[in-house]
């Protein structure tokens, strides 16, 4: 098959017309698919669909069905109504091409349900057949078998069908939003009652719901209070519900409410939904970078469940500068703070509550309030009006809500955006990490083409290219040369082809993206241009007053072409520069290639030296060629929390200016600290910088670091050694002081952080998970090394051995 822009497109932005699209559902019992739509007149309606379910499967696992008994097998995917099809391992062009490796130990069989028919029942043939996908006696992240690649009943349907969501929106502010947040007497929802309960759509819809009373009144209050809040769910069918941090408080206080109140949350629910509410028992992953969280998800049917803090955490995994996740810091952050955004401090909100005379004082056009006093009377010339103590609680609520809303807005329209490209849920969408994002994506194009879908690799040792200091001394009259996308383009530029994409569609969806991102860059700048244009023609004093207008409806469309523009181009950019990350995460993501990345990095690399080559030509003299990555751990802790964690040193440096010796400096404030000779240490700044000196790798055991001749190591007797003068009997020095002491404690059983060890020796997690350091529970620790005692450290990052050493220190002190 030929390749065009159009086939991609049409790809992307998923084959089927259908559009409107709000949710899918399909749970593993239904042998149907609900779609819930919008009609033209924005009516929620609900379509259903048959449900025809499909796996991928290895040789391996094939051969063993029903014993190994070719005809049983026939028997049964007839009595099933299954079919099973070999997939494509070469290139139509080159058939007889050696076959890759990877490929050809991949999962290279589809097995489809040729009549409608539930997950469940599906997974029955394979039960029957002695090669059950899920063990049911294990822990439900661990229980698939890795002979089969697997995937949820709702992305299954979006894949065979070409569906996806959203299409026909243009932006995330036309779905109706949902926002709400609950006022509670504290924390613990056993003891500690709610208030109130704000809520408000962008759609223009506002209340307040208000708990009053003492006693049994006010318990039946409360649990009207929340049958009200579900009602008007109901009524208002918003698109996506979502609060701040309201995941891992607000829904599960209300949970717990229910609970105290003789209830639960899903009957409440039940009475004016066609489904309950509930909190889902498995964990969900939140991929932050290079770090994860976990949190059991909301399920709501027919809703999109968001939380913004999420949208927050993620935004500070990519900006270091981002130093809270706090919805008032990030209001403020992002610029999207309330003019009259009110306040009121916590230790007061009930007592200011309680009055209901108007003994205060409000302003509108800043938010501002205080007590009326005889010292202090009413200045209504000022712009105060008097206001109950209630008002001006509740207007603290509603401007949360208000603000909440901006930054979910904000923060989660790329992943709007994203998500109309992908065949998978938005709350997915909102959560899952770049690798996630195209191993999706080449999932999708391999079942639409019938390709087989590699075997996950193993990561190794990374080899890249390294670029030499140039110049020393001081240095003015700067200027900064760089490539635009530059991994992207030198895959492009160089045909880096990879054996597992035997279509090299990878290569043609790169190109799609990066040219699609280009053209909307140039009509977003040619947009701004023409609104500053006709900005300065509006200054003219000789214009009529009907043509300024006309003049300002012209900047105006400019400014929401331009707007439009951006937007569109925005989710390209995240696939463009996701890709390289993914392509070096063979164990992550299956077409991986760490031959491929390294001989993109190596071309980059030489392109810069290009670079540097042409402008000494024209009389520039070069400071910096570019910089090098490291993979040395460190020892941190986060300063809000208190939590430690071991990182590699390239993923603590944000964004960084260059000195006159070359070296790169990110000077950014950090919230953590790291672990020092003298300590625990707050960074002043962390730089990196070029060298062409030998490089010496120093190891004991599995761990190991790599250092240039002249690295600061230590004997064991605190003198400083040359990695040259190291031998055999030399004993370096190691941090020796307890730091456990120094940690926020953190919960974790032995059936925990054997999972945690599971998901390490399958490649899920790429290092030591961060709750296993924080925690005081010995035999957890203890579970998780002997869960992992045969897994080969051979090819583990040093990150990843670094946490393992630790552990293990841990056992041995006691």
């Amino acid at each position: 098959m030929k390749i065009t822009e159009e086939v991609v497109s049409s790809f992307l932005n998923g084959r089927d017309p259908m559009e409107r699209i709000i949710s899918i559902e399909c749970d593993y019992k239904d042998d149907f698919v609900s779609l819930i739509y919008k009609d033209e007149n924005g009516r929620k309606l609900i379509k259903r669909d048959a449900f025809y379910p499909f796996i991928w499967a290895k040789n391996s696992v094939c051969v063993r069905m029903f014993g190994g008994d070719r005809r049983e097998l026939i028997k049964k995917m007839r009595a099933y109504g299954i079919s099973v099809h070999l997939l494509k391992t070469r290139r139509d062009e080159n058939p007889d091409a050696i076959l890759d490796e990877r490929l050809e130990n991949g999962y290279k069989y589809i097995f489809k349900a040729t009549r409608k028919m539930s997950y469940t029942k599906f997974l029955m043939f394979f039960n029957e057949a002695g090669t059950p996908i899920y063990d049911r006696k294990k822990d439900s992240k661990d229980s698939q078998n890795k002979e089969f690649l697997a995937i949820p009943p709702v992305e299954q349907y979006m894949i065979y069908t070409g569906k996806r969501l959203f299409k026909g929106y243009e932006g995330y502010d036309e779905l109706k939003r949902l926002l709400f947040d609950i006022e509670t007497q504290g924390l613990n929802p056993r003891i500690h009652a709610i208030d109130q309960i704000g809520i408000r759509t962008n759609k223009g819809f506002e209340k307040i719901i208000t708990i009053t009373g003492e006693g049994k009144e006010r318990l039946v209050n409360e649990l009207n209070a929340i049958h009200e809040f579900i009602k008007i769910i109901a009524e208002e069918k918003p698109d996506v519900i979502a609060g701040h941090n309201s995941e891992n408080f607000d829904w599960d206080f209300i949970i717990t409410r229910c609970e105290v109140l003789g209830t639960t949350l899903s009957e409440v629910s039940l009475n004016y939904l066609r489904y309950p509410i509930y909190k889902k028992n498995k964990e969900q992953v939140l991929k932050l970078g290079g770090e994860m969280e976990y949190y059991k998800p909301t399920i709501a049917w027919g809703f999109n469940i968001l939380d913004s803090l999420h949208a927050v955490r993620r935004a500070q995994a990519i900006d270091s500068n981002m130093k809270s996740a706090s919805l008032k810091y990030a209001t403020k952050y992002l610029n999207l703070k309330k003019p009259n955004r009110v306040y009121v401090p916590g230790s007061q909100i009930t007592d200011i509550w309680n009055v209901t005379e108007e003994r205060y004082a409000f302003n509108n056009t800043d938010g501002d309030w205080y007590e009326i006093k005889d010292n202090k009377p009413l200045r209504t010339d000022d712009g105060y009006k008097a206001v109950t103590g209630r008002y001006i609680v509740e207007r603290y609520l509603l401007d949360d809500i208000w603000e909440t809303d901006k930054v979910e807005l904000t923060l989660n329209e790329s992943n709007f955006l994203v998500s109309k490209l992908l065949p998978t849920s938005f709350t997915r969408a909102c959560t899952m990490g770049t690798a996630g994002i195209w191993k999706l994506i080449m999932m999708a194009w391999s079942y639409e083409n019938g390709l087989a879908i590699p075997a996950f690799s193993a990561n190794k040792k990374f080899t890249g290219g390294l670029s030499r200091l140039l110049k020393t001394g001081r240095v003015s009259n700067i200027v900064k040369l760089d490539y635009n996308s530059l991994y992207p383009a030198t895959i492009l530029t160089w045909n880096i082809d990879n054996s597992t994409d035997i279509d090299n569609i990878m290569n043609h969806l790169l190109n799609f993206i990066l040219t699609g991102r280009e053209k909307y860059k140039g009509l977003k700048a040619k947009a701004g241009e023409d609104a500053d244009r006709l900005s300065d023609i509006l200054k003219s004093d000789v214009l009529s007053d009907e043509k300024k207008e006309e003049i300002r409806a012209a900047i105006a469309k400019k400014k929401a072409e331009k707007s439009s523009n951006d937007k569109k181009q925005l989710p390209l950019k995240i696939f463009a520069n996701s890709f390289f990350g993914s392509e070096g995460s063979p164990a992550v993501f299956p077409w991986g290639s760490l031959e491929a990345s390294e001989m993109t990095t190596c071309l980059g690399r030489m392109q810069l030296r290009l670079m540097i080559s042409h402008f000494k030509s024209i009389g520039y003299e070069p400071i910096v060629g570019d910089s090098f990555t490291s993979d040395t751990p460190l020892f941190i802790k986060y300063e809000k929390t208190g939590l430690i964690d071991i990182a590699p040193i390239r993923e603590l440096i944000g964004k960084t200016e260059a000195d006159a010796l070359g070296r790169e400096y990110d000077t950014s404030e950090k919230p953590f600290f790291v672990l020092c000779r003298g300590g625990w240490m707050k960074p002043k700044y962390i730089y990196r910088h070029k060298t062409d000196k030998p490089l010496y790798e120093v190891s004991e055991g599995d761990m190991s670091v790599t250092v240039t001749e002249d690295h600061s190591l230590f004997d064991k007797d605190r003198n400083k050694i040359k990695p040259s003068e190291i031998d055999r009997n030399t004993v370096l020095e190691y941090y020796s002081e307890d730091i456990s002491g120094d940690k926020k404690l953190v919960s974790i059983n032995e059936s925990r952080a054997r999972r945690f060890a599971k998901w390490l020796k399958d490649g899920t997690l790429d290092r030591v998970a961060q709750p296993m350091f924080n925690t005081d529970n010995r035999d957890a620790i203890m579970a998780f090394l002997d869960e992992i005692k045969d897994f080969d450290l051979t090819n583990a990052s040093k990150t990843c051995k670094a946490g393992i050493m630790y552990l293990k220190k841990i056992v041995e002190n006691g």
